[in-house]
């Protein structure tokens, strides 16, 4: 009796594990594209501008340029193209310019939050919400 139990447990939450996780890819969809700001503390640090394949950030007058690569619905790197020069003069040859890999976490309504981390240093994490405006 116990072990019937225990079975119909696991079962009931694997389903629910399963069911979450494909309702929260689904939801990721809407945010392959569109304009975006970047709240982080209640502030806009950026406004973002993606299509399929790149995703532009301004921040005031600099604007950062990025390659998108979607890994699947919830997740996506990006590779920087132009833009951040004291960044790039502040990276060698021998040191390979680190992608960022980005994780959508939680979508609610038009809005996400994401974490992001170098592909290079999982010690630094970002974490901020985007709210989609177009």
């Amino acid at each position: 009796m116990k072990i019937k139990l225990i079975k119909k447990t696991i079962l009931i939450s694997t389903l629910m594990l399963v069911c979450s996780f494909s309702y929260s890819q689904e939801n990721c969809l809407k945010f392959k594209t569109g304009d975006f700001q970047n709240i982080e503390n209640g502030i806009i640090k950026a406004e973002i501008f993606r299509n399929d394949s790149i995703q532009t950030e301004q921040y005031g007058e600099k604007k950062i340029s990025l390659k998108i690569i979607w890994i699947d619905d919830c997740n996506y790197r990006l590779k920087f193209l132009e833009g951040n020069e004291a960044f790039w003069k502040s990276r060698t040859k021998e040191k390979p310019t680190p992608d960022l890999i980005v994780k959508i976490t939680n979508v609610d309504g038009n809005k996400f939050t994401q974490e992001s981390k170098f592909d290079i240093n999982n010690d630094f994490v970002y974490k901020s919400e985007l709210i989609k405006i177009e």
